[in-house]
């Protein structure tokens, strides 16, 4: 056997143990071909690669390639076969031969960090389960003692595909403090109008399975409830309607809170301690693979003439070694220090991150560097902030939130505002001490802390604390 023989043998392998798939597009994103099973996600040949799910809607940026010489790099994908594998997929635009290039590679880092979290996800899921099956055997024993729409606790609505409302309930109709039939007819979003940025009454979400949302909502006193909802269609034998049910998630939701902010000190030390192990884990397989994935694509571009393989297998090589980069730096970040928990800057982000899938729009601003403060100065802060953005996040509905930090020549200053339903400082919260506990932080640092708010008006927390010189 010839080394061509050979290159060309080796190459096949790599396509048969689906190590590496390739697959080319013509100017109007039609596929032209297809080599190896890694390539299946695509399209038939002759039809449009943005078919595929992975593509969708990306016309435009797909024919940017072809001005900017770049490049997409999907990471990580789950790709849609019986194995639920992970792979890389890279796209590059050839104006020499006129056609994309599109490379899909196993992304076996991914996979190893699954099976490394694996007992974690299957303890989760066991745990929803269960929650899961302990709802429906509730569901069960009210559907037999009560009427499920008339009598129980739940708001059901229906409504067709113009979102006006066809049927209340008498529950959905107390909390508004309206007439059953004066809700009929009305569109269900200004019955329950989105007190974030987005509209959650999206009806192509629900066509599509059950879309489930938590929202705030002010009932017939004015005060702010937070509802779970979850819609469905209920298809051509339901009259082509949706119907909502909701429950009360207020409750549920402080409890959540509060029981975080319970575990959050007795967790540090275990957090810590944890970081570390993951790091050490990933060191050992991430790391370690990917090294050999490097090293293994080296070995077949050695043993090939094709240029245009060598070209592949090299950009799949730089790619290897971004992935070491990322995954080096990312065991660094693992290792930093639990100081990082006290920096404003994480805990907002840490904000926004829970915020993800409501809407609400977050600002910050921030004049100072990271480790400028002194330790108990930064610890107060960080308290105060937390506490701050609990409130927001539990009590406001607030469409958005604004923070800043301001180092003044002797003094830091925070300042915490948001638009959302605000409260009465003075009126009595039995059982509420998050107000009282941040006062009490304050005094005890020999810091100043003013919180502004009227019902309806919003609140305004400011927090300011001397420096020494």
């Amino acid at each position: 056997m010839d080394l061509l023989d050979a290159e060309s043998d080796a190459f096949a392998a790599a396509l048969a143990f689906g190590e590496i798939g390739l697959a080319f597009l013509d100017d109007d994103l039609a596929v032209v071909r297809r080599i190896g099973r890694l390539s299946d996600w695509l399209p038939r040949e002759g039809e449009s690669a943005c078919a595929s799910p992975f593509l969708l809607n990306m016309e435009e940026k797909l024919a940017s390639l072809r001005a900017e010489n770049g490049e997409i790099l999907f990471p990580c994908l789950r790709m849609p076969a019986k194995t639920q594998a992970r792979a890389n997929i890279s796209i590059r635009y050839s104006a020499e031969k006129r056609r994309y290039l599109v490379i899909t590679t196993p992304a076996h880092g991914a996979d190893l960090v699954d099976r490394l979290f694996a007992p974690e996800r299957r303890e989760q899921r066991l745990l929803q389960q269960q929650a899961e099956a302990a709802a429906a055997r509730l569901r069960v024993a009210d559907a037999l003692y009560r009427d499920i729409v008339e009598s129980s606790e739940f708001f059901v609505l229906r409504f067709g595909v113009d979102l006006n409302v066809v049927f209340a309930n008498r529950r959905a109709a107390a909390f508004l403090g309206l007439p059953q039939d004066a809700l009929i007819g009305r569109p269900v979003g200004d019955l329950f109008p989105p007190l974030g940025l987005d509209d959650p009454w999206r009806i192509e979400v629900a066509a599509q399975g059950a879309a489930n949302f938590e929202m705030a909502a002010h009932d017939a006193e004015g005060a702010l409830r937070w509802l779970g909802w979850s819609v469905h269609f209920l298809g051509a034998e339901g009259g082509g309607e949706f119907q909502a049910v909701a429950r009360d998630a207020t409750a549920s939701r402080l409890l959540r809170i509060e029981r975080g902010k319970a575990r959050e000190e007795a967790r540090a030390a275990e957090l810590a301690n944890e970081r570390l192990r993951i790091a050490h884990d990933l060191h050992d397989t991430l790391v370690r693979s990917i090294v050999a994935m490097i090293a293994q694509t080296r070995l077949i571009a050695k043993t090939t003439g094709d240029e245009k393989t060598k070209a592949a297998l090299r950009e799949l090589e730089s790619q290897g070694r971004e992935g070491l980069r990322e995954a080096r730096e990312a065991i660094e970040r693992i290792r930093v220090s639990r100081r990082e928990e006290d920096d404003l800057r994480v805990i907002v982000a840490q904000f926004a991150a829970r915020r993800g899938d409501e809407t609400m729009k977050i600002e910050s601003e921030f004049n100072f560097g990271e480790r400028e403060l002194p330790r108990d100065a930064e610890e107060l802060f960080a308290q105060v902030l937390r506490e701050a953005l609990r409130n927001v996040e539990l009590h406001s509905g607030a469409q958005r939130v604004r923070i800043s930090f301001m180092r003044e020549e002797r003094a830091a200053r925070l300042i915490v505002w948001d638009d959302g339903v605000g409260f009465d400082p003075d009126a009595a919260t039995p059982g509420h001490f998050g107000v009282d506990g941040m006062l009490e932080r304050a005094r005890g640092a020999g810091a100043t802390l003013t919180i502004d708010s009227a019902r309806g008006g919003g609140t305004l927390v400011t927090l300011v604390a001397p420096l020494p010189d």
